[in-house]
């Protein structure tokens, strides 16, 4: 626990700016300015004083930091950001849930103006690990040119029948509008997403859009069902694959400070198993999407591997899961449909060149209405590393 308005850690001194941003010294936590490290020493003491600093280049919102090749330690970019996800990973390791990010502990700050609230989480590091945007995208590339059969989706799925196992202990009846709620919140998404795809893949978007529709209206009449705190943004890659110790490889859930795309007050609300499941299967698709731009080519087994893989983990999530009243799969054509028009829309704000994947999924998966013009979708160019 710290304490005060500007505590000292590692010789800096840490505050909290007026927008909430968490502040070192006036600027962004970074690796290499020894707080990762102090915060690191304060939860493992066996941390060396003189342990390397490096950083991880994909979270948007905080700070990750690999102290001494031994744990990561996120340090929160604003105030308040990481409660969420250190209750969850206490409670995960309560349980003994494997296949989760290993808490060894977090570090509070208590502010005399804000209050308490995590400042830092302090994980396992996994070494030689990598993220499922390259090791699945690996595998599939593999597969789709002659190569084995990956087992891995069966394996996500039973993980995350587990982890809902432990999460939905107190799982709780949603209101009776909550049916309501999820539509209009995912016809908003797609609204977004209209407004914002343009050229060729605004045309397929459009062309998908009643179908899209559809399955979003779905949505208001299943039941309300249950709900309590999933991880909320639950993709490939945000599973860690590393090496075992039995040469099998291991698989890591990471990251659950929940979906980004929310507002940071929404994102510890209950929600539905389902989300997570169909977060889950629209990964797989844009898996096979990126794939596809790393073969250079149009490959319908991809697609086909697409289907096997959502099957399996289907199939592998409901034999896991005991409580299956948490589940109700007919959710999940609204929650896909609206997960992908969500992926059209981070692509708009963040990351253009990621477009096309989101694109090959609603293409490939929707019929189109032919009322404009399309061209069919390609894979964007892609030219390999040289070494």
């Amino acid at each position: 626990m710290l304490d005060g308005e500007t505590p000292v850690v590692g010789g800096h001194a840490l505050a909290v700016a007026d927008d909430g941003r968490v502040r070192v010294d006036g600027a962004d936590p970074a690796a290499g300015d020894g707080v990762g490290r102090a915060l690191a020493r304060l939860v493992v003491p066996e941390v060396e004083a003189d342990a390397t600093e490096r950083g991880i280049d994909v979270d948007q919102t905080n700070t990750s930091v690999i102290v001494g090749e031994r744990v990561i330690v996120k340090i929160v970019g604003e105030w308040a950001a990481a409660d969420r996800s250190a209750v969850l990973l206490e409670r995960l390791a309560e349980a003994g849930v494997d296949g989760v990010d290993r808490l060894r502990g977090r570090v509070q700050w208590r502010h005399p103006r804000l209050g308490t609230s995590t400042l830092a989480i302090v994980t396992d590091f996994h070494e030689r690990a990598t993220d499922g945007w390259t090791w699945a995208v690996a595998d599939v590339q593999a597969r789709i040119d002659g190569g084995a059969e990956p087992t891995w989706p069966a394996v996500l799925g039973t993980q995350a029948a587990r982890l809902h196992e432990v999460l939905g202990a107190d799982a709780v009846r949603a209101a009776p509008d909550a049916p309501a709620a999820r539509r209009a919140r995912a016809e908003a998404a797609l609204e977004r997403a209209l407004a914002a795809t343009t050229g060729d893949a605004g045309a397929r978007l459009a062309n998908r859009s009643e179908a899209l529709a559809g399955g979003i209206r779905s949505l208001e009449a299943t039941a309300p069902g249950w709900q309590f705190p999933i991880h909320g943004d639950l993709h490939v890659g945000q599973v860690l694959a590393s090496p075992g110790g039995d040469g099998e490889r291991r698989y890591t859930i990471i990251d659950f400070d929940g979906d980004p795309a929310l507002p940071a007050e929404e994102r510890g609300r209950p929600d539905t198993a389902a989300r997570d499941v169909a977060h889950l299967l629209v990964s797989l698709d844009l898996v096979a999407a990126v794939a596809q731009k790393y073969a250079r080519r149009v490959d319908d087994e991809a697609w086909a591997w697409a289907d096997r893989a959502r099957a399996s983990l289907l199939a592998a999530y409901r034999e896991t899961l005991g409580r299956s009243e948490l589940f109700d799969d007919a959710l999940l054509p609204g929650f896909e449909a609206e997960q992908l028009a969500a992926e059209l829309h981070y692509a708009d704000r963040f990351l253009p060149a990621w477009r096309y994947a989101p694109d090959a999924a609603i293409t490939h998966r929707y019929p189109s209405s032919h009322e404009l013009p399309e061209a069919p979708w390609t894979p964007p160019p892609f030219a390999p590393t040289s070494s």
